[in-house]
């Protein structure tokens, strides 16, 4: 298959091009600069995320588009992802690629019900605007006609595992008081997503196991 990569640069997303590539499957990346680090095996297309035609002419002929982007200095960018998630539901209409899977937050929009008490005070507090962009992206989404997936892992950590559970946000019952899942987890899920054509126009929690 082929897969256009947003956010390939990123911790999460290394680990997404390289488990595509390494599956037999053909990635290219869009990234800022045309001389960034991606594995030597992609196609690289430099260019801005949140460009709608950008994404079109880099998207076209592919089988979906999967983002791990994520904003590095909300300050700075504010409203990142909801940019990218609008420029990619315009991209769509000329590429004709409507798959899309990206990569978001446990904590966000109606999950935060489903915290426990000492995480979504977190949620709430310091990591409230980056949330809030994460939210009003996926209002964006959800309105849009695109065959969208949605992950919300727990805290990001690097370690080596990918034992992890992947249950629709609907049927949450019960979570660690700080769960956590690791970039590889949530790496393999976008990809086994993207590849399986699974939980269409759904939430998913992903979240390390023992």
């Amino acid at each position: 298959m082929k897969f256009l990569v947003l956010g390939a640069t990123g911790r999460t997303g290394i680990p997404l091009v390289k488990k595509a590539l390494d599956q037999g499957h053909e990635v290219t990346a869009l990234v800022r600069k045309a001389d960034a680090d991606v594995d030597p095996r992609a196609r690289i297309v430099s260019g801005d995320v949140t460009d709608p035609a950008t994404i079109a002419t880099a998207a076209s002929g592919h089988d979906a588009v999967i983002s791990a982007l994520g904003a590095k200095n909300i300050r700075e960018t504010p409203t990142l992802i909801t940019d990218m998630v609008r420029a990619v539901v315009a991209s769509a209409k000329t590429s004709g690629v409507d798959r899309f899977v990206m990569v978001s937050a446990f904590g966000v929009g109606d999950s935060l019900a489903k915290a426990s008490f000492l995480a979504g005070l977190i949620f709430r507090t310091a990591l409230r605007k980056k949330y809030a962009d994460k939210a009003a992206s996926e209002v964006l989404l959800r309105a849009s006609d695109l065959k969208w997936t949605l992950e919300y892992p727990g805290a990001l950590n690097d370690r080596d595992s990918t034992r992890y559970s992947a249950v629709a946000l609907d049927d949450v019952t019960k979570l660690p008081i700080l769960p956590s899942t690791s970039r590889s987890s949530v790496a393999d899920f976008l990809l086994r997503s993207a590849v399986e054509d699974t939980f269409i126009r759904r939430i998913v929690v992903v979240t390390d196991s023992k």
